[in-house]
């Protein structure tokens, strides 16, 4: 097994984790090879609170062996070197003498510094900022490099493009494969979801988890709502308050005096200006209630912003077969503003899938070009 041949292989341990058992931790596997380049011990971080990858495959490999010293780990993110819910890894691996450490990507939390503790144990230690290791924790890298959550838009539209028809009425524009794909693989794989309360009241929508099979489950929702206008209402009739028990509304306003109205509400002081929300306002407080990663739900006025304001990760874009055909139907996105094409986001394609007559398109969004 060369070098390649073993970061791929701790790359493809690392996805075998649940993200909802081990988040807000990042993935990571980990391999250790004898002297003959051969795998003797492997593992994968499963839990939050649990081992590292590193334990599973030290404890694997001494399985085999008693003697560690001539043998190579390769890990597909920095090994870490503080104290949390478990004991350092770099001691467990300065302990036992392993002769050499290939590491996949740094990590960005700087509270790590392994790899000159590592060399100052002796150990032989090469960086080799994989991309695959990266892309990999893409939300852990953002939470820490952009210091905020990582957002994906997740849109629905004919094939014109159109959101809803001229009368907000957009029930249902995807089927029902596609709705059970948000559910299953969107939903339930982020922490919260970001809305605006003309959403909440137009579609009447729950923000619930609902897959096929299985209990109704909360999610935790947040909602742009300068004015608190849903407070002005009879709030509780609405869907997205029923039974409320162990997730959170929280409602993002400019208003620095807030009601107390419901032990499930919170609210977070936002900046608006004549666009919106500006998200740089809030994105410390979003990561200091847990909220690492955010699901988009909404109309063409947040997605715009989003993508205007730098801050839009990925989008999941739904596709029917449908042509609207009316030029006042809302679109996916658009703002008032005059946007030459050099400005123009780009996107780079990560799948295309089709989900019985709909077709599902995945992308990465990168920044404007220079």
């Amino acid at each position: 097994m060369n070098k390649k041949e073993a970061i791929d292989y701790c790359i493809n341990l690392a996805k075998h984790a649940n993200e909802n058992d081990i988040r807000p931790n990042p993935f990571v596997g980990a391999v250790i090879v004898d002297h003959a380049e051969q795998v003797i011990g492997e593992g994968f971080h499963q839990k939050l609170g649990g081992p590292h990858a590193e334990v599973y495959a030290i404890e694997q490999a001494l399985q085999k062996t008693a003697d560690l010293s001539q043998c190579s780990l390769y890990v597909s993110l920095e090994p870490c070197s503080h104290i949390g819910k478990t004991p350092p890894c770099v001691d467990l691996i300065i302990q036992h003498k392993i002769k050499k450490v290939v590491i996949a990507s740094l990590d960005p939390n700087p509270k790590v510094s392994s790899v000159e503790k590592l060399k100052a144990a002796g150990i032989e230690v090469e960086v080799m900022n994989e991309p695959s290791a990266i892309i990999l924790n893409k939300r852990f890298f953002t939470q820490h490099n952009q210091h905020r959550p990582y957002f994906i838009l997740k849109t629905a539209s004919t094939i014109d493009g159109k959101i809803a028809d001229r009368n907000h009425k957009s029930k249902w524009i995807s089927n029902a494969h596609s709705r059970q794909f948000v559910h299953a693989h969107l939903r339930s794989n982020t922490d919260a979801i970001l809305t605006s309360y003309k959403t909440v009241l137009e579609d009447e929508a729950s923000f619930t988890i609902r897959i096929d099979g299985a209990p109704i489950k909360e999610t935790n929702v947040i909602i742009i709502d300068k004015a608190l206008t849903l407070l002005k209402k009879e709030f509780e009739e609405l869907p997205i308050f029923y039974n409320r028990t162990n997730k959170k509304i929280y409602l993002i306003t400019d208003k620095k005096d807030t009601p107390s109205v419901s032990s499930s509400i919170e609210f977070i002081y936002g900046v608006f200006n004549e666009d919106g929300l500006v998200f740089s306002s809030v994105v410390t407080q979003l990561l200091d209630k847990g909220l690492y990663s955010i699901l988009i739900e909404g109309g063409r006025q947040l997605n715009a912003s989003l993508i205007d304001q730098n801050m839009a990760d990925e989008l999941f874009w739904f596709i029917a077969p449908r042509l609207l055909n009316d030029q006042q139907a809302a679109s996916v996105f658009g703002i008032n503003k005059l946007n030459p094409l050099e400005n123009a986001s780009t996107l780079e394609l990560v799948n295309m899938q089709r989900l019985d007559d709909d077709i599902l398109l995945h992308y990465y969004i990168k920044q404007p070009l220079d």
